[in-house]
């Protein structure tokens, strides 16, 4: 079986062989770190186990006074085992794992004051994820018209989710102190 972040790098070596560096700048630059946890060393970790799965190959290359570095090619193993992997996690269904869940739960041992200006302040921070959000995808949709279209609205609709059930909450606390 595959981790998501093992997945994300065959999907990026698959698309076009790879350094590590490279694949770690697309990920920068693509901010997909807003919505997948993978650092830089857990690049290099992946694509090293990935190597020993089987599921990718390398080869070293060096260009004039640059060190040597690996260039990574996804193998028929790869292919076969990001078929069925990207199946499998378009098929079920999985738990979702919100720090604000914990908060929502521990709310009523809170001062009710706090916790109104933690969902107002929540919800500011959300508010400005969003513009900003909205703002790089806005820039790079000339370059992915598609490709990003539908990861962009699935997150941006559970930001709306949030935002709305964050606004109802403040709605129903004003409601209750009038």
């Amino acid at each position: 079986m595959l981790s998501n972040n093992e997945l994300m790098l065959l999907k990026f070596v698959k698309a076009k062989p790879s350094y590590a560096y490279e694949i770690e700048k697309m990920i920068e630059v693509r901010e997909i770190r807003t919505w997948v946890k993978i650092g830089g060393t857990t690049i290099y970790q992946a694509l090293d186990r990935l190597c020993n799965k089987g599921l990718l190959k390398f080869e070293i290359e060096k260009e004039g006074n640059m060190p040597q570095r690996k260039r990574y090619y996804i193998t028929d193993q790869g292919n076969k085992a990001f078929d069925k992997a990207t199946e499998k996690i378009l098929k079920n269904n999985e738990y979702y794992y919100f720090d604000l869940t914990v908060g929502l739960f521990c709310r009523h041992l809170m001062d009710p004051e706090v916790f109104k200006q933690s969902i107002q302040e929540r919800l500011k921070n959300l508010n400005n994820f969003v513009n900003h959000f909205n703002e790089k995808f806005e820039k790079t949709k000339e370059l992915y018209p598609t490709k990003r279209l539908m990861v962009k609205e699935y997150l941006l609709s559970h930001y709306q989710l949030e935002q709305q059930f964050l606004e109802k909450i403040l709605r129903e606390m004003d409601e209750k102190d009038e």
